[in-house]
């Protein structure tokens, strides 16, 4: 079945009674498992795989054909819910808050193109930009030392060779730092980790050349389809000033 049908059968669904318990139809399942494998850019062998289920599985949840229990909760955890995501009963929201919340959710993504960092001039990219952001949800707290390293040699090299240095400090000291910056990224590829490295234009009112550089970590062991990633989807919202603005000044 098609993304189009699922979505037509969506929508000739009646309203559900509110503040009755309902499991979600196997079409909404079918249509987040969908968008969260895209998200991930997963072939439909790596999310069965991640599942523990069948292909022939994973194709019947995406026709949104009915699929055991057992099975559905298996996809849920691969795709990063909670267990009963697809099979518990839950109080519906309304159609109308729903889609206002995927829209904002789904209008403020922007893919961005990535590559692995590899080079000093991907370090002298970051370097150049207004801030950067780490991005590492599935990277457990065993890493947490290597990610602040990684951090503090980029806030170091930012700050030696960033738009608001000043002279840009020496040659061989740059060299040296852009070699510091890629053997903490070393040491994470070492121990299991893909690093992707992007920079995205984010302007703001009265910055309008505002840039992002946008740093990936992902497991190898949960993510092995990130070697081979060519673009991410990046919230917007978590690149510009603001409420809840994460990135570090460059």
């Amino acid at each position: 079945m098609k993304s189009k049908e699922i979505i037509e059968r969506l929508a000739a669904m009646p309203p559900r009674p509110p503040g009755v318990p309902a499991v979600p139809p196997i079409e909404l399942v079918a249509m987040v498992t969908r968008m969260g494998r895209s998200l991930r850019q997963w072939k439909k062998e790596t999310l069965a795989d991640f599942a523990c289920v069948s292909l022939s599985t994973i194709e019947r949840v995406e026709r949104a054909e009915p699929v055991g229990v057992e099975s559905l909760d298996r996809v849920a955890l691969a795709l990063g819910y909670e267990k009963g995501a697809f099979t518990a009963a839950r109080i519906p929201i309304p159609r109308e808050q729903a889609a206002a919340e995927f829209v904002e959710e789904m209008g403020n993504l922007e893919a961005v193109p990535v590559r692995p960092f590899l080079t000093h001039r991907q370090v002298r990219m970051v370097a150049g930009t207004q801030a950067f952001l780490i991005h590492r949800p599935e990277l457990g707290p065993a890493y947490d030392a290597d990610v602040e390293a990684l951090t503090e040699w980029i806030d170091l090299v930012s700050w030696v060779m960033g738009p608001h240095s000043i002279g840009g400090g020496e040659f061989n000291r740059r060299r040296d730092l852009c070699g510091n910056v890629l053997a903490s990224v070393s040491e994470l590829r070492r121990r299991g980790v893909t690093v992707l490295v992007a920079v995205m234009e984010a302007p703001i009112p009265g910055i309008p050349d505002w840039k992002v550089a946008i740093i990936s970590l992902t497991p190898r062991l949960s993510d092995p389809g990130a070697t081979n990633r060519r673009t991410i989807l990046v919230d917007r919202r978590l690149v510009q000033p603001g409420p809840g603005y994460l990135p570090h000044l460059a």
